[in-house]
């Protein structure tokens, strides 16, 4: 692990029932069909205090917001965006979740 993470970090991040509990906020997108892909985010912000898992939040819930909003015209791209609103969120929770168990690992005391 990373030296600058410290040695208490270090053992949290060694357990592995410590870093699937804090992983949960990952399925969120998945299990909500991307509806409420953005909760996920908010709670990592919360958890972990970084600009970034707000920013992820705000623009996924925008997104969100959008898309009743589409026009009939759309109709045949609606598969297409409803299966990008929920793996793309996804995916790019599970390549945060990484950083984000350090930053949880760190910031929990």
């Amino acid at each position: 692990m990373n030296d600058t993470v410290p040695e208490y970090a270090q053992r949290r991040l060694g357990q592995r029932g410590w870093r699937l509990k804090r992983s949960w906020w990952v399925l969120v997108p998945l299990l909500t069909f991307g509806i409420l892909c953005w909760a996920g985010y908010l709670w990592a912000g919360v958890k972990t205090q970084k600009r970034k898992y707000y920013i992820s939040g705000a623009v996924w819930f925008a997104i969100s917001l959008l898309i009743p909003l589409l026009p009939e015209s759309m109709g045949t791209f609606v598969p297409i965006i409803a299966v990008t609103c929920i793996f793309v969120p996804t995916m790019q929770a599970i390549v945060m979740n990484q950083q984000y168990l350090v930053e949880r690992a760190v910031r929990d005391l």
